[in-house]
């Protein structure tokens, strides 16, 4: 896979073990909130382990990418599958947040999810994380919660697919109004499946 241009300057792709610096350098940029967000705890430096299971070294989940026009990692998600079902989680850069690129890596991750013939979510999200709870409502207003001492869990089921086949990366993404060589133009478990916005 190739990757996919996003709007004219950047990239969402699969991930490679040869990203371990970009995406180590990309975890230690994140504020604490998203950090927490994302992991549930303080990770930068991100150890051994989760860097090489954020890299995809273990080849148990499908990790995907969205870098900037220099190959800066921006955005990062990963559906780890379980059986019938997948843990999701993502992270956005701060800077980036509130683009479009949180819902466009969780559109790609589902859809290759699916494809695969996963049929049920499982997303863990901080009760405090608004802007992720907000996408998963607005996206799955019905999928089933529970409350869990940390976490707000929901698990959206996925139609039955018509036939089971790996969903490449789209072909086609433009994320309206953003430019990836600088801010928008105008104005938009744990380490393994909790997302953040």
């Amino acid at each position: 896979m190739n990757g996919t241009p996003v709007a004219a300057a950047g990239l969402l792709r699969a991930a490679r073990e040869s990203d371990a610096d970009r995406i180590r350098e990309f975890v230690c940029s994140l504020s604490p909130r998203s950090q927490y967000f994302r992991f549930f705890a303080a990770v930068a430096p991100p150890s051994t382990g989760l860097l090489r299971a954020l890299c995809g070294a273990s080849g148990t989940a499908d990790i995907l990418l969205v870098t900037d026009n220099h190959g800066n990692v921006i955005g990062h998600g990963m559906a780890a599958d379980d059986g019938r079902a997948t843990h999701i989680g993502l992270v956005v850069a701060d800077y980036w947040q509130q683009q479009g690129i949180g819902t466009l890596l969780l559109a790609a991750l589902v859809d290759r999810a699916a494809g695969r013939g996963v049929r049920t979510l499982v997303l863990d999200v901080m009760p405090a994380n608004q802007r992720m709870l907000g996408i998963i409502a607005r996206r799955w207003p019905g999928a089933p919660r529970e409350r869990t001492p940390d976490a707000i869990v929901i698990r959206p089921e996925l139609p039955e697919p018509t036939a089971a086949q790996h969903v490449p990366v789209p072909s086609a993404v433009c994320l309206t109004g953003v430019s990836l060589t600088g801010r928008c133009q105008s104005a938009e478990h744990r380490a393994h499946g909790r997302p953040a916005a």
